[in-house]
């Protein structure tokens, strides 16, 4: 009798233990489950600071990409047929707008209408500048700009992915504070300079950067990288260094430095890089840099060159 009474009870045991084990697995399955039924969001951006902002809006929801290859001109880039089959799986284009990427209306209509959904960063943003003059789409040099992008791709997001609404504004928040330190540091960093002109051997892409701190942008040619200055433009910019005592002239990290290299040579000077933060250069990507990284350089070389304190 003891042995049928301890095989009973062994029994019940066993039969407890898989009941457990059934609860369990099914607990585990179900939140498999609930993770599989939301993927993460696939999003491409022009540039390389909407890229940024894009991954840290959306965290761990989200695979955020640049559509440009590395070193890439963001003003004259044509994509290529394999840029079309990336921009086909993605949920969501960011691009600047305001004339920055002249190809992409084209590069849109290998797609049915509404086929690419898309966040245009600089609409509703008073951007533009003086009266009959070119609106300047070099919007994310501008940090206060970038604080409204970025609460506003928070709502987009909110609108694509509702379920993550709340994260989405707690990181934008976090990032709207990242970007009001480094106005800060710029404020503050270029407040007490000796010089307050930024004469530029390139094009004006430094104009919402220099507006905001009470500096003076002086390019040798306009808005169009593809624009070539005329040897006036180079001897008004010769003088003005001279009659002025500028002794630093700033190049564009992605522009070939012939013309800083000769104006600097003129003025017996030295030549300053300045990043306009669009895209990253092949070393710059193996290094892990960011957008942060390149403005903090930014400020750095403008600190020097412009002799602050």
């Amino acid at each position: 009798m003891w042995i049928q009474a301890a095989a009973r009870s062994i029994i019940a045991s066993m039969r407890a233990v898989c009941r457990i084990l059934i609860v369990v697995s099914l607990a585990v399955a179900a939140a498999g489950a609930g993770h599989q039924t939301e993927p993460r969001l696939r999003i491409m951006a022009t540039v390389l600071p909407l890229r940024d902002f894009a991954a840290a809006v959306a965290g761990e929801r989200a695979e955020a990409s640049l559509l440009l290859p590395p070193g890439a001109e963001v003003h004259a880039w044509q994509p290529r047929p394999r840029d079309i089959a990336k921009l086909s799986e993605c949920d969501l284009l960011l691009h600047i707008g305001a004339g920055l990427e002249p190809w992409l209306a084209g590069l849109l209509k290998a797609f049915p209408k509404g086929r690419v959904r898309t966040f245009e960063a600089s609409a509703a943003l008073a951007h533009s500048g003086p009266s009959g003059q070119a609106i300047d789409p070099h919007i994310w040099l501008d940090f206060g700009l970038d604080v409204l992008i970025v609460r506003r791709l928070a709502e987009e997001l909110s609108r694509i992915a509702p379920a993550g609404a709340a994260a989405f504004k707690a990181n934008a928040e976090r990032l709207a504070g990242r970007l009001e330190a480094l106005d800060a540091a710029f404020s503050e960093g270029l407040a007490d300079c000796r010089g307050r002109d930024i004469v530029l051997a390139g094009h004006s892409a430094f104009g919402h950067l220099a507006g905001r701190y009470g500096l003076a942008q002086r390019a040798l040619y306009g808005l169009s990288p593809d624009a070539r200055p005329k040897a006036k433009d180079l001897m008004e910019a010769i003088d003005f260094c001279r009659a002025k005592g500028i002794r630093t002239v700033f190049a564009e990290n992605a522009v070939p430095p012939d013309l800083a290299d000769t104006l600097a040579r003129e003025i017996k000077g030295r030549v300053l890089v300045l990043h306009t933060g669009h895209n990253l250069s092949r070393e710059q990507l193996a290094e892990g840099l960011g957008f942060f990284d390149l403005m903090a350089e930014n400020l750095a070389a403008l600190r020097d060159g412009l002799g602050c304190r």
